[in-house]
């Protein structure tokens, strides 16, 4: 039986460019430490096509979020699964849950599920599942630096509150001033470090509640930095937070045809890379966060009512049951944080040297998954 590696193709039909989130792919390269060789790809979102020429089957890892192609389901016959760290999204549970579908996820259960929202709802359907966590856990596996040996500090996707100046309500734009008001207050206490971190590619194209900003104005940069700036310097010190890298998981594919599936793979590996060398990395996404504990990176977890509520646009419902309690977590909330966890409460401000360690509950997790992805491709 062959062995293939699941993984998001960079297309879209009809556009010029798709916006990607980059963890789909830190989660097959998680997978790929387990597949040798690599004898195909297959596309996840359309793996109901998958029809080899020879007739033979192949073992699949399928572990991810199911699925903006939900019509495409269930996948090809000729596909051997393992079901795990699945997440079924209530955006697409009815499609995806149909007589077939249940079927195919009882055939190849039990599943394992990435987080709780998703084993119970499968569960409720007459299918075997349970807990699993993410495979990213297992990065550690392949990618992991020395205590030693590790730099820098890594800030990627964080959370903080960016209300909207002008809004379009009913074709009429709306403007508001108090928000305009408070932004210029911001950037005028700040200023020097709202200038710096303005001009960082970053503060241009990062959205904290949706995809890329297509705002091209020049002063919205600066107008983000400013509201980062003044939520942030109240647990995080400014030397960090001015010399900290910046990162987004959301880029711009070009469909020429110039970007191809290795290509992202490649950048997604080069980002666990970066994360598995830095002493921090400070995150609101849990494909940076997970891999960091897989990987011994101490990393703090910003949560906010956005990010972790059914109804939060960063998030998809239940996306993260489970999985936020294997963090330490900063709250914030109304531009001021809290946190319920003892390590994060003995440190009064965040450096660029200091020290804590993450939790444990995430390693028999690591392991369960490691064991079971090298079983099914051994």
């Amino acid at each position: 039986m062959k062995k293939g590696l699941m993984t998001q193709f960079p297309f879209a039909r009809g556009r010029a460019y798709v916006c990607k989130n980059i963890g789909d792919y830190v989660q097959a390269v998680a997978t790929r430490q387990f597949v040798d060789p690599i004898d195909s790809y297959v596309e996840q979102e359309e793996a109901d096509k998958y029809y080899p020429e020879d007739g033979e089957k192949i073992r699949l890892i399928m572990n991810g979020w199911f699925q903006w192609r939900a019509e495409n389901w269930p996948p090809s016959e000729f596909i051997y699964p393992l079901l795990i760290s699945m997440h079924i999204s209530p955006l697409r549970k009815d499609a995806l849950l149909k007589p077939e579908g249940i079927e195919f996820l009882k055939k190849y259960g039990p599943v394992g599920c990435r987080d709780y929202y998703t084993k119970n709802l499968l569960e409720s359907n007459g299918v075997p599942a349970y807990f699993s966590a993410c495979m990213t856990l297992t990065l550690g596996r392949t990618y992991n630096v020395p205590k030693e040996k590790r730099e820098g500090v890594y800030i990627v996707d964080p959370y903080f509150e960016v209300p909207n100046i002008v809004e379009e309500k009913d074709g009429k734009k709306e403007c508001h001033f108090i928000n305009a008001i408070r932004g210029i207050a911001a950037f005028i206490r700040h200023a020097p470090s709202a200038i710096k971190l303005g001009k960082k590619d970053f503060f241009k194209e990062y959205s904290p509640t949706g995809f890329l900003d297509r705002n091209t104005s020049i002063f919205r940069p600066y107008y983000k930095a400013a509201l980062f700036y003044k939520t942030y310097i109240k647990r995080f010190e400014r030397s960090m937070l001015l010399n900290a890298d910046y990162i987004t998981h959301w880029m711009d594919v070009n469909m020429d045809g110039s970007v191809t599936n290795d290509d992202l793979l490649n950048i997604a590996e080069g980002l666990i890379k970066k994360y598995a060398s830095a002493k921090m990395v400070v995150t609101s996404r849990i494909h940076a966060g997970l891999p960091c504990l897989g990987m011994g990176t101490p990393v703090v977890f910003i949560a906010n009512e956005e990010v972790v509520s059914e109804n939060g646009s960063f998030n998809t419902p239940g996306r993260l049951s489970g999985l936020i309690e294997l963090f330490r977590v900063l709250k914030l909330e109304n531009g001021l944080f809290d946190t319920e966890d003892e390590a994060l409460k003995k440190i009064t401000k965040f450096g660029l040297n200091t020290e804590f360690d993450n939790k444990n509950d995430w390693i028999p997790y690591a392991e369960d998954l490691s064991e079971k992805a090298a079983v099914f491709m051994k």
